[in-house]
């Protein structure tokens, strides 16, 4: 069989958006696959900076020093390294890409996080053939829509595990996440919070509580949207303008405006079992669609390879 040639280029931290696209690619039998960009080894910029255990790091075929980082080398040092000229070749921008337009057939640029980066995103644009936005509230006209999704072999239901917590919200600690936890704990109720859980142990805080949490900051979708849904969780989260594209509040997740908005909700389904186990199945066969896989045979389409 003859292989798609993909490269794929990033920042190369323990977990990252492009750590999903790189799983869901490496799990296609029809896909030769070459990795590039910044590596940082355990290393995370979270929270000041923290590592991550070393089993999770996925070292590139061409490995530019973590310094890299924020600058913007001419693509020539990348296509010197290359086996052979890509079929595609995927620029997974979370602040890193090339000057200009790297070798490939094709050149996709993908955008994880057009809700702070939006500007740095115009020159790869220019120089791209695809340009695909993963948060449709920031796209422009010519961009294609690649919303964020969850991994199959991440993020599933832990069948007769013990519930721990009342909740559960892992990530960044924004003021508004905060002061949700904080007026959660006011009732009584086990949160577990925080940052630097990542993959298994990520899944198993969730899998250990009953509602999974989700605050967006700047209108987004996250994708622990998508992943708490997948845990079999029912979802609280905060109304955003694209969620009815994928989800029925009410049906599917329970929805907020305010802090105490939020914290009824939870309440809600922490007295009603049986709405709880509803609201969270419903959730976990609305999602089943929407896998990173689903997200490259997107892109694969796009580019008019299979």
């Amino acid at each position: 069989m003859n292989k798609i040639k993909v490269a794929i280029g990033g920042i190369h931290f323990p977990l990252s958006m492009m750590s999903y696209f790189l799983r869901a690619f490496r799990r296609r039998e029809d896909i030769d696959l070459w990795m590039f960009g910044p590596f940082s080894g355990t290393y995370i910029p979270w929270n000041s900076g923290m590592h991550i255990n070393s089993k999770y790091v996925v070292t590139p075929d061409f490995a530019l020093p973590q310094s890299s980082i924020g600058t913007n080398p001419p693509a020539a040092i990348i296509d010197t390294q290359m086996p052979w000229t890509p079929d595609l070749t995927i620029l997974i921008d979370a602040g890193w890409h090339t000057k200009d337009r790297p070798r490939g057939n094709v050149v996709a640029h993908v955008q994880t996080d057009p809700h702070v980066l939006k500007q740095t995103y115009q020159a790869p644009k220019r120089y791209s053939d695809l340009n695909f936005c993963m948060q449709k509230v920031y796209m422009e006209y010519d961009e294609i829509y690649l919303p964020y999704a969850y991994d199959p072999t991440v993020h599933y239901p832990i069948p007769k595990v013990t519930k721990e917590y009342d909740a559960c919200l892992i990530g960044l600690n924004y003021d508004k996440r905060a002061s949700l936890i904080r007026g959660l704990q006011s009732h009584n109720l086990r949160i577990n919070s925080g940052i630097g859980l990542v993959f298994d142990e990520y899944r198993m805080a969730y899998n250990q509580s009953k509602v999974a949490l989700s605050w967006s900051s700047l209108l987004d979708i996250p994708a622990r949207v998508f992943e708490g849904m997948a845990m079999g969780l029912p979802l609280v989260a905060n109304r955003l303008p694209d969620m009815p594209l994928f989800f029925e509040e009410g049906v599917d997740y329970l929805g907020f405006d305010t802090e105490q908005e939020a914290i009824k909700q939870v309440l809600h389904l922490l007295v009603d079992d049986e709405y709880s186990k509803k609201i969270a199945t419903n959730g976990y066969n609305k999602v089943k669609q929407h896998t990173w896989d689903a997200r490259v045979q997107t892109i694969l389409e796009h580019a008019k390879l299979v």
